[in-house]
């Protein structure tokens, strides 16, 4: 069955709720429309002007009920393009926002288009072949990085105008393109680009057109990325020409050249990191581009030290095929100019689990018991027991503190015995010979991602370090009450520690959580009461950025409703409520419905309201909560 092409192109360039912070652009109106006329284009075009939905100038909620049919519609023969030309910005997490006709920089959540509302698209989706692009700031900065695994996939191709710390150019004339898709419009109608002669110009060719050019003009570096899949896709046709039987000769190893004089070679990476990779896990191929940053050309070849990484070879990049063992691989890839234009290695490291092996039931019980009788101290008589359990616990290495998206990060669940800790993830790693439990907070650790508690000791026969944390975007104190829980284990001798053991929770921190405080004899009437019960929007702030916007209901039986719109996507929120008005302290004890399951929640924030009726308050976490009432 042949493909049908369908394709939805969005353009932003008049920004009216913040003309300041996101001034109007001159490209975007005149991006889609030379866009559209290349895809349509009776020669050369493989999409039909009905397949094609344009959207100049929407809202974010116009954008997003678009995209949500246009992905909907799609069949599994179908191939999708998705363009958007305007402004892209990141949050201080290096999520990427698309902006729209009411786009604010201070409210990206409510405001804007964000990376993951696509990926949820994308994955919902009948189709696995998406072509997407991206001409706008940051557009490399999908979570934390350039293009990493969050929007690659099975038949995804991802082409952006520049890298994640680059900015886009917009064009100096009102009715000219950017110069990043006048080269793609250029690319699209180009003579000659069908190098292969297939009848077909692929994304990999319109790629090879587009970046020499670019680079000249603006200095800009366009990436790609491509997943798992099938083949190249193709975005335009041509016509095949009779070939002469005298087939031309192959130019093996053609560069894109990027400037002037001798050759020079280099690459797009020289370091790929996978940690804790999943027994079962396949590996997406990593896509090395080679660049002569002289002139003339490169006689260039790859060669690897290690049997688990293949090497296919590509005029203009290098795929690597990633096989590991279980255990740590590390392995190098040479690339090697020939002539004299250097060489560049690029270091690969990846980690794979070792498979959970269930031992059968018979096996276990004849297993003799004195391994079960695990001891504190000298006392021989005491037996090992489990003291405590915390669900949905996430586990990364120390030096991925900062990372946003870290794809060794595990998910599982921390058991606690009189004698060591357990993770249970994909595996079992026992932790033993404990000498250090700590709370590290955000607040007091610039760029942390979240806020960990750190436990050293043996794991599983290695001394070592690691964070674990429980993600929470509408409450606070999660990663603290287990961190607390397990050190009040400690400190009344109920789990074993070494004696050299250190922490610096010694107190907990200065927060009153009792939503049920007694007032005290004969008090004051309140001032400025507030009364909770009715519906409200709350915005939730955090070192200066939006992160979560809420619209919740309150009911004065104390059940508490509503949704939630956050960097993590959609949830529904349920659960009750209780508001003492002596001390301002709203408490909550919730559960919120993610896309990837339901996770439970609770807090409290101290509220006040300044002589104008507004109110505002601050969580656990010190983040700033900004209500506002909608009705009773």
């Amino acid at each position: 069955m042949d493909a049908t092409y369908k394709a939805i192109l969005i353009a932003n360039n008049e920004f009216p709720e913040d003309p300041h912070g996101l001034p109007k652009l001159n490209g975007p109106a005149n991006d889609i429309k030379i866009l559209k006329e290349a895809l349509c284009n009776p020669e050369k075009g493989l999409f039909e002007e009905k397949n094609i939905t344009t959207l100049l100038n929407a809202t974010s909620g116009e954008i997003l009920s678009a995209l949500e049919q246009f992905f909907k519609s799609l069949k599994y023969t179908d191939q999708s393009l998705f363009y958007y030309s305007g402004h892209g910005l990141q949050d201080r997490m290096s999520r990427l926002y698309l902006c729209a006709k009411n786009s604010k920089k201070d409210s990206l959540i409510s405001t804007t288009i964000s990376d993951n509302a696509l990926n949820m698209l994308l994955e919902s989706c009948q189709t696995r072949k998406h072509i997407l692009i991206f001409d706008c700031c940051h557009s490399g900065g999908f979570k934390g990085g350039d293009l990493p695994q969050s929007l690659q996939g099975e038949g995804r191709f991802v082409i952006t105008s520049s890298t994640s710390e680059e900015l886009t150019t917009d064009t100096d004339n009102p009715d000219g393109p950017s110069p990043f898709t006048k080269y793609l419009h250029e690319a699209l109608l180009s003579e000659g680009i069908d190098q292969n002669q297939d009848g077909y110009v692929s994304v990999n060719e319109v790629y090879e057109y587009i970046f020499p050019r670019i680079y000249k003009e603006t200095k800009q570096r366009p990436q790609r990325k491509f997943g798992d899949t099938s083949g190249d896709l193709p975005l335009c046709k041509r016509k095949v020409l009779v070939q002469s039987p005298l087939k031309p000769e192959k130019v093996e190893n053609k560069t894109l050249n990027l400037g002037s004089g001798k050759p020079k070679l280099n690459v797009s990476e020289q370091r790929i990191d996978h940690l804790a990779v999943k027994a079962n896990e396949k590996l997406l191929d990593e896509i090395i581009d080679v660049f002569n940053e002289g002139s003339g050309e490169l006689d260039w070849e790859a060669t690897c030290d290690c049997d688990w990484i293949a090497i296919e070879t590509h005029d203009t990049y290098i795929k690597l095929k990633l096989t590991p063992k279980a255990g740590m691989n590390r392995g190098s890839i040479r690339v090697k100019d020939k002539s004299g234009g250097g060489s560049k290695t690029i270091r690969v490291t990846v980690e794979k689990l070792e498979p959970l092996i269930v031992k059968p039931e018979q096996e276990k019980t004849a297993e003799p018991q004195k391994k079960e009788q695990h001891v504190l101290g000298k006392d021989s008589s005491v037996r090992s027991t489990k003291l405590l359990v915390f669900k949905d616990v996430k586990m990364r290495h120390i030096n991925q503190a900062k990372a946003v998206v870290d794809n060794s990060e595990q998910s599982g669940v921390i058991e606690v015995f009189s004698d060591r800790i357990e993770f249970v993830g994909d595996v079992k790693i026992t932790i033993k010979d404990i000498d250090v439990l700590d709370y590290y907070p955000q607040d007091i650790n610039p760029g942390y991602t979240y806020n960990y508690m750190g436990i050293s000791g043996n794991y599983d026969g290695v001394k070592k370090m690691m964070y674990f944390y429980v993600f929470s975007w509408f409450g606070a104190g999660q990663t603290w009450k287990m961190a607390e829980q397990i050190y009040g284990l400690i400190k009344n001798k109920k789990l074993a520690v070494e004696p050299n053991f250190t922490t610096h929770i010694n107190n907990p921190p200065n927060q009153n959580t009792n939503s049920n405080t007694q007032p005290p004899e004969n008090p004051p009437p309140p001032q400025n009461n507030i009364y909770m019960p009715g519906a409200w929007n709350i915005y939730i702030y955090q070192f200066g950025q939006q992160i979560s916007y809420l619209n919740l209901y309150f009911n004065v039986g104390g059940a508490l409703s509503g949704t939630q719109q956050s960097v993590d996507g959609f949830s529904q929120i349920s659960g009750t409520w209780g508001y003492n008005p002596y001390n301002k302290l709203l408490s909550y004890n919730v559960m919120v419905s993610l896309f990837s399951g339901t996770v439970p929640d609770s807090g409290s924030v101290s509220l006040q309201m300044d002589p104008n009726g507004n109110i505002s308050g601050t969580d656990l976490l010190g983040r700033r909560w900004t209500l506002q009432k909608t009705g009773n």
